[in-house]
């Protein structure tokens, strides 16, 4: 992992579209980021509840971001609508072990009130950019869960081709890849 820990050096937040722009997570985002978990199909592909309140999941979820910070492994970071400053969703790069090998993937996640609004496959695009334009890496992946049908959209609309799928634990999931054009 020493290796991405230069990488992380590169990893910034304050990206921006006209419509968007990205801030690293805090703990006062613990608050902010409930709502995500207030709605079953938000966390369906992501995690089982296991007892626990919104505001545990949240707190788990904003904390481990910020361990991927420290850790070297990126992390997603807020994203805001530039017009309302208000926190649409998550989005950002992600080590992930796929068949033994270290990937750099996308993730994203809206909040139910923003979603269907195009702020996800606009903050993938961001964050496409951003890594190849840095030089993070040549190949970016999208792991989703089979039956997410609504982020297989995204990620396909971000020109992401399925490449293969894994199984973890007992879930099927599709890795999505996408090369950066020379």
């Amino acid at each position: 992992m020493e290796d991405f820990f230069s990488l992380q050096e590169l990893y910034e937040d304050r990206l921006e579209t006209k419509r968007i722009r990205t801030r690293f997570l805090n703990h006062v985002d613990i608050q902010l980021w409930i709502p995500f978990f207030e709605e079953d199909s938000s966390i369906e592909f992501l995690m089982k509840r296991d007892q626990q309140s919104n505001e545990q999941l949240s707190a788990n979820w904003i904390n481990r971001q910020l361990n991927r910070y420290q850790d070297g492994s990126f992390g997603l970071q807020a994203i805001i609508d530039i017009q309302s400053k208000k926190i649409v969703g998550h989005c950002g790069l992600l080590l992930q072990k796929v068949n033994s090998k270290i990937e750099v993937e996308i993730g994203y996640h809206i909040l139910p009130e923003f979603r269907n609004q195009q702020y996800a496959s606009e903050a993938v695009g961001l964050f496409v950019n951003y890594a190849f334009n840095a030089g993070i890496c040549k190949t970016l992946i999208c792991m989703i869960h089979e039956n997410n049908i609504i982020s297989e959209k995204v990620a396909l609309k971000n020109k992401f081709v399925k490449d293969f799928q894994i199984i973890e634990g007992n879930q099927k999931i599709n890795i999505f890849r996408l090369n950066k054009s020379i």
